[in-house]
């Protein structure tokens, strides 16, 4: 039975949150290596597994159960266990200058007690103890009787009892991903107490905003960046720090072009002008370096050519605005396991432009298929099984910002695909539409096939795509004719061409050299 005092819930609260982090999600087995490291295990504290004692810690601790059985643990702040870890702090800068009744005055605070540890690998190793103990004993018993000298080979095959003991321990670890998936699968994934609105919840002194608006774009608004960049980052789990800071990038490159501008929050035991989180730091790299025209912001995706200049859409940032996503990494890597092989490019570049462009479009043609109650919604990816099966993507309505969190993937849902083609000149070339000067028309002509359809999400539109040098022209369909549109990669261009269609010419294929 878990036996978890009040100090040894501050105890882990401080451990988790140095070792973890808040508001980050982790695979509950790092939690536990987390415990392991501080020279704890959980029977120290009456559970029989990490997840049991992490559901004894509700005051702090979050679970969330994927579709494939993959259980995180999310370390919330705990206001009254961080005041109480600040003024333990306070208390011993302190402690040298107080006198005795303060001291025993300050005890009757809560303070964190680590649990004591229980050598639990002594117990199991002391049970085969009187096992060899009783063995002896009726060997000599059967000594004088040479019938009975079977009967200590049954008992000697009773010697291995304690090997199926050890199985419940194993089957324990096994039971992460039980039945209740199902159960939890729809609690919202919390964000602790990280702000969600910088106008009411942070802070904002002119020291740092002078900063921003020194090396941001003469028309954009640092507050607004500021939220937006932020919710991306809870969002997509890019939020780094400790219980009292938290450090996000924006989407502005520091003037060596590689580096992200980053902005650290703090939060206050006590709130300031009513609020408890403070822009303490921007670094933006060597200010003096800035042109007249700001910061660059990071790489777009694949349809960045598509963006007219000063464009601020972004479908990524749109896609992250919207659904919780986690990390792009975890989620990625789930939808390549679950969908037919395909070569995704370099860190699945080309999947993470595919499902921001298909979400895009789900969203413009109205395809979110969401529950009565409002609880749950999905929508088709447009991948398949290696049995041709439809893969969703599933999500869980959720309180805050940002109203859905994806909660995995799988070939459960009832969202319609989306569609992108409405008419022949988008599919293939033709010859009897005026077009601009092209540099393979007539093989074109000979093989209309080689142009192909892709999507750009900026618009939502489809484009036909031809090719041009290295690389395609993107093409636009009206009732004069074709028109250019935009030149993009072979790369860009074929990620924006695979949200239509798996079947690209062969120009365009990926180069697995």
């Amino acid at each position: 039975m878990p036996k978890i005092t009040p100090g040894n819930r501050l105890y882990l609260y401080q451990l988790l949150s140095r070792e973890v982090g808040v508001g980050r999600q982790t695979l509950l087995p790092r939690v536990e290596e987390a415990l392991e490291a501080d020279g704890l295990c959980v029977e120290d504290l009456g559970c029989s597994d990490i997840r049991e004692l992490c559901e004894q810690l509700g005051e702090f601790v979050k679970l969330t159960v994927f579709k494939k059985g993959y259980v995180y643990a999310t370390v919330l702040a705990n206001e009254e266990y961080a005041r109480a870890l600040e003024q333990q702090a306070r208390g011993e800068e302190k402690a040298s200058g107080n006198k005795p009744w303060k001291r025993r005055r300050g005890a009757k605070a809560l303070k964190p007690v680590k649990p004591k540890h229980v050598e639990r690998a002594v117990e199991p190793e002391a049970a085969p103890e009187p096992e060899p103990e009783v063995v002896p004993e009726p060997e000599p018993e059967a000594v004088p009787e040479p019938e009975a000298a079977p009967e200590p080979e049954p008992e000697l095959e009773l010697a291995p009892e304690p090997e199926p003991a050890s199985q419940p321990s194993i089957s324990l670890t096994i039971t992460y991903v039980p039945e209740q998936a199902q159960e939890q699968k729809r609690e919202p994934r919390s964000q602790g107490d990280l702000p969600q609105d910088f106008y009411r919840d942070v802070r904002c002194p002119n020291e740092q905003l002078s900063k921003l608006y020194q090396v941001l774009p003469p028309d954009v608004d640092p507050m607004t960046t500021l939220e937006e960049d932020f919710r991306v980052a809870r969002s997509t789990g890019a939020v780094e720090g400790t219980r009292s800071n938290a450090t996000f990038a924006l989407r502005y490159l520091q003037p060596d072009r590689v580096t992200p501008v980053r902005v650290t929050l703090r939060r206050s035991a006590r709130p300031v002008a009513g609020k408890r989180w403070t822009l303490v730091n921007v670094d933006a790299g060597e200010t003096d370096e800035v042109g007249i025209d700001g910061l660059g912001e990071v790489a777009r995706g694949p349809w960045s050519a598509f963006m007219r200049p000063g464009e601020s859409s972004n479908p990524e940032r749109s896609f992250a605005q919207v659904v919780s996503i986690g990390s792009w990494e975890e989620a990625l890597g789930r939808l390549a396991g679950l969908a037919a092989p395909e070569d995704w490019g370099e860190g699945l570049r080309v999947l993470r432009g595919y499902l921001t462009m298909t979400f895009a479009r789900v969203r413009a043609e109205g395809k979110l298929a969401v529950a009565d109650d409002g609880a749950a919604a999905d929508f088709d990816t447009g991948l398949l099984t290696s049995d041709a099966l439809p893969i969703y993507a599933n999500l869980s309505g959720i309180p805050g910002d940002i109203p859905w969190v994806l909660d995995g993937f799988s070939t459960v849902g009832r969202a319609l695909p989306a569609r992108y083609v409405s008419e022949f000149a988008e599919t293939t070339f033709d010859p009897d539409l005026p077009a601009p000067e092209l540099a393979h028309r007539e093989a074109l002509l000979r093989s209309p096939r080689l142009a192909t359809s892709a999507y750009d999400p900026v618009s939502d539109k489809v484009r036909l795509l031809v090719p041009e040098g290295d690389g395609a022209l993107a093409l636009s369909v009206t009732e004069r004719g074709y028109g250019r549109v935009a030149s993009l990669s072979r790369e860009d261009a074929y990620a924006c061409a695979r949200v239509i269609s798996a079947e690209q010419p062969s120009w365009l294929q990926p180069d697995r050299n």
